[in-house]
């Protein structure tokens, strides 16, 4: 994503600033993440529980195609972590950047993209209202997820690869009624200059879900 050097700078630091906490994946490096269950793991994919209703800071970004539509919702919720919400405080930051990618009629273009940021668990029962207008909080029911795992900075490429090789695997277990074709999720846990070791992710949910956040 092209974002300016001092803006990655403090994308940086607020990575860094959250609050360590006990017995989260590592892969959430000491930044508050949902709590799951994994109910089954492969190879390929595994099958993870997420049985609380979590709330999420969220703006909805149409018209734009996946790299360019998750820059800016980022930065849209970069700035309310940053003291645009009605408490004016920062907020600290959390995993994972989690983009909701409802497919359009072509190959990921012009389709809406619903960027999101975990509201920090203290938060969760009062989150500060945003002060901008594409920002809103929103509330993601108990789901059931079938999730790959990719390294590397994501971009729309390896969405498409991942997305589709995840598809292709469920189908070949035997599970390509049980998972929602209409949406399905990204979701990153790195900072921008975090060079290896990156995590990123592909969510599927399985069709006993409730896809669309709920608006609080």
């Amino acid at each position: 994503m092209q974002i300016t050097l001092a803006v990655l700078a403090l994308v940086a630091l607020s990575f860094g600033e959250a609050k360590p906490i006990l017995e989260e994946p590592k892969f959430c490096n000491d930044l508050e993440c949902p709590h799951f269950n994994t109910i089954n793991k492969t190879d390929k994919y595994e099958v993870r529980s997420y049985p609380t209703p979590y709330k999420w800071v969220s703006t909805v970004v149409a018209g734009y195609e996946y790299d360019e539509a998750v820059r800016m919702g980022f930065m849209r919720l970069f700035k309310y972590i940053e003291g645009a919400n009605v408490k004016k405080m920062k907020i600290p930051m959390t995993v994972p950047v989690a983009v909701e990618i409802q497919p359009g009629q072509g190959p990921f273009c012009k389709n809406n993209f619903t960027i999101n940021f975990f509201v920090p668990f203290e938060d969760q029962a009062d989150p500060a209202a945003p002060t901008e207008e594409d920002v809103f909080i929103s509330t993601l029911p108990a789901i059931t997820a079938y999730v790959k795992v990719y390294g590397g900075y994501s971009n729309l490429d390896l969405v498409q690869k991942y997305s589709e090789e995840l598809g292709e695997d469920l189908v070949k277990d035997g599970l390509g009624d049980t998972f929602r074709k209409d949406v399905f999720f990204t979701a990153g846990y790195n900072s921008p200059f975090k060079p290896i070791n990156r995590h990123n992710e592909i969510w599927y949910l399985r069709k006993d879900s409730v896809a669309k956040p709920i608006l609080v």
